[in-house]
């Protein structure tokens, strides 16, 4: 099996993981927009396409694909997941599967609004939420609701443009004055975890989930965690994917406020703290090409050891282009 990796950036561990021997898969190629993409130089072989702003993107894909005889194409980043996602009619005509949600269940995870109600409508629990600073102020004057509270872009991703704030005054500025449309969302003041799973192809069922206290976030990403597992964890996180349509790696974010677990967002992707549980011997890749070879993958949830650290640092690679 021959995968191609859009968008491969600086996931360098990532690729190595697709390059790791019994895994399935035969060749990793990788592709950017940038030259000085660290993880194109993992890949087998690597390959510089347009922008997917540019007209020419998709031909330069498909070429891509023909030439390597790309069985599966894999997508990191948020705007080429919903690429993707719709050309998915046009990659399985050719012969390759997109390891991707379907556009409508990405389109929801990204509007964490839309994500929100999604939640309460399935009776999950879910962090108080608002789209308007009028209904937060409405709450907020009967008491339902209170300060600090924490503020994010509606469709943002990577904690940018993320804040704690302590007054209403910041507050409405912000709501009415940010670029972006902004939502406010309870402070959750307790623990925070992440979960990976793999959502069968075959199946589409969770057939992997690993959980990780985080201890420390930069960026993002997860710096530092610890492995944990809690069965009432588990149950929650199948029942959540239960109502929504996923397919492949999954990153889910939740927190523990008071011994009560919330959901707080799905990301349809690999997340950034993939390599802990890759190191705790979840094996994501091998899943991929599993299915891709028409095999459904068995029921591994909670396969792992718990206590097991990671603790994220820097590397360099240094070559002349």
């Amino acid at each position: 099996m021959n995968i191609l990796i859009l968008s491969c950036g600086a996931r360098n561990k990532l690729v190595q993981y697709f390059r790791e021997k019994d895994n399935g898969i035969s060749k990793v190629i990788c592709a950017d927009c940038s030259v000085y993409a660290p993880a194109l130089y993992e890949a087998d072989r690597h390959y510089l396409i347009p922008r997917m702003s540019s007209p020419d993107y998709t031909a330069a894909i498909y070429s891509v694909c023909e030439k390597e005889k790309i069985d599966a194409v894999l997508p990191l980043q948020e705007d080429e997941l919903a690429l993707t996602a719709s050309l998915k009619e046009q990659y399985q005509q050719a012969g390759v599967t997109p390891i991707v949600s379907s556009f409508g269940m990405l389109e929801l995870c990204r509007d964490k609004y839309a994500f929100y109600q999604h939640l309460q409508k399935n009776d999950l629990p879910a962090l108080m939420t608002y789209r308007q600073f009028s209904d937060f102020q409405a709450d907020y004057q009967a008491k339902k609701a209170d300060l600090p509270v924490f503020i994010k872009p509606v469709r943002g991703c990577g904690s940018i443009g993320i804040q704690k704030v302590e007054n209403m005054e910041l507050l409405d500025a912000l709501c009415k004055y940010s670029e972006e449309e902004m939502l406010i969302q309870q402070l959750a003041e307790g623990e925070e975890y992440g979960a990976d799973l793999y959502v069968d192809l075959l199946s589409h069922k969770p057939v992997s989930i690993f959980v990780k206290k985080k201890l420390r976030m930069r960026a993002g990403e997860t710096e530092k965690s610890v492995s944990v597992k809690d069965p009432v964890l588990f149950d929650l996180i199948k029942k959540t994917a239960a109502t929504l349509s996923l397919s492949g790696p999954i990153d889910m974010d939740i927190f523990k406020v008071n011994g009560s677990y919330y959901i707080s967002e799905v990301n349809p992707r690999f997340g950034g703290g993939y390599p802990h549980a890759h190191a705790c011997g979840m094996n994501f890749p091998k899943l991929i090409a599993e299915n891709i070879a028409g095999r459904e993958n068995p029921d591994t949830i909670g396969n792992y050891e718990e206590g097991v650290c990671m603790l994220k640092y820097a590397e360099l690679m240094t070559l002349n282009i």
